[in-house]
């Protein structure tokens, strides 16, 4: 059984990571009218690393994401590495856990991981071409290890970022979505379609079962699809993105009933939400935006499982 991390942890990663994920989505739906498009510079390495929309297979097993995250950490030995990293992790005092995960996310997001995302954005064309230099001069062996570094580094960001938008946008992340849609779910199938279109594209399963469909075998799912293609996945849909991220990392986590209205807003006030802009004035604006959340999660859920069900029973000649 997979043990749920501190509470005091899911706090930290929340009052980190929900202003950053926010304001992205905020970007999107202002500017993108609600189209998910990541930056033009990740778009690039993803394409020229070879890694191409291979990422899309890590949907199929959510620890295939962290496993993705581990090997680019731990390079070479990685597992075995990871294993004692992880053994010494487990034996702190929570902490002490807290601290190291503190100073693990400042720096990822303010030191060493951002110059480097930074060094991708602001790079001129010259700099570009003397790393391109640098990067041929390199053995081997050393290039094809930095791909691969590159290639596992980007199929965790891809693969999370569409997860938890996933979450938002129908209360199921693309790892629940694409293995159902696998055992011929349909309505699983256009949801996770509907958040990264690179599935239809480039997932043997999807692709396959899409080109079949082109021949008349099912118009209804067909139509179905191209539906949920033109739909844009974050439009309408999530009115407060950075609360609701916040929500959704908790909720990810298992923790997000664990705290009192309180605490919740001491959370928003550390992640530095404007309390005006996401209509939480108080606890009891606090306690009704989370009850909103909830209620709109567990719809989805219900909704998603009758239609499972339904799907299955009616359905039990899916293609496969």
């Amino acid at each position: 059984m997979q043990l749920r991390i501190e509470k005091s942890i899911a706090r930290l990663l929340a009052v980190k990571l929900a202003p950053e994920c926010g304001e992205v989505l905020s970007l999107y739906r202002a500017k993108r009218d609600g189209w998910i498009k990541m930056p033009a510079e990740f778009e690039l390495i993803r394409k020229n690393s070879g890694l191409g929309d291979l990422y899309v297979v890590a949907y199929e097993e959510e620890s295939r994401i962290l496993s993705c995250l581990i090997k680019s950490l731990f390079p070479g030995e990685a597992i075995k590495e990871f294993k004692q990293f992880n053994d010494e992790l487990v034996q702190l005092s929570e902490s002490e856990k807290l601290d190291f995960m503190d100073l693990c996310v400042s720096d990822f997001l303010e030191d060493d991981s951002s110059h480097f995302f930074e060094s991708i954005f602001q790079a001129t064309e010259d700099e570009r071409e003397d790393a391109r230099k640098r990067f041929e001069a390199m053995p081997e062996d050393e290039k094809k290890s930095a791909f691969t570094t590159v290639q596992l580094l980007f199929t965790f960001i891809y693969s999370y970022f569409y997860n938890h938008i996933a979450l938002m946008v129908h209360g199921q992340k693309l790892t629940t979505l694409v293995p159902l849609a696998l055992q011929g779910d349909k309505k699983a199938f256009c949801k996770a379609i509907q958040i990264d279109r690179n599935i239809l594209t480039s997932h043997p399963y999807f692709r396959d079962t899409y080109n079949r469909l082109q021949t008349g075998e099912d118009p209804n799912f067909l139509d179905d699809i191209a539906s949920y293609i033109k739909r844009p996945p974050i439009r309408g849909r999530i009115r407060f993105p950075a609360l609701y991220m916040l929500f959704a990392i908790l909720d990810g986590f298992r923790h997000l009933e664990d705290f009192t209205a309180s605490e919740i807003l001491d959370i928003c006030d550390n992640a530095m939400l404007d309390r005006y802009q996401n209509r939480i004035a108080d606890e009891c604006s606090v306690n009704k935006k989370r009850i909103e959340y909830l209620s709109t999660e567990r719809i989805r859920k219900l909704d998603f499982s009758q239609r499972t069900e339904n799907n299955f029973l009616v359905h039990s000649d899916s293609p496969s």
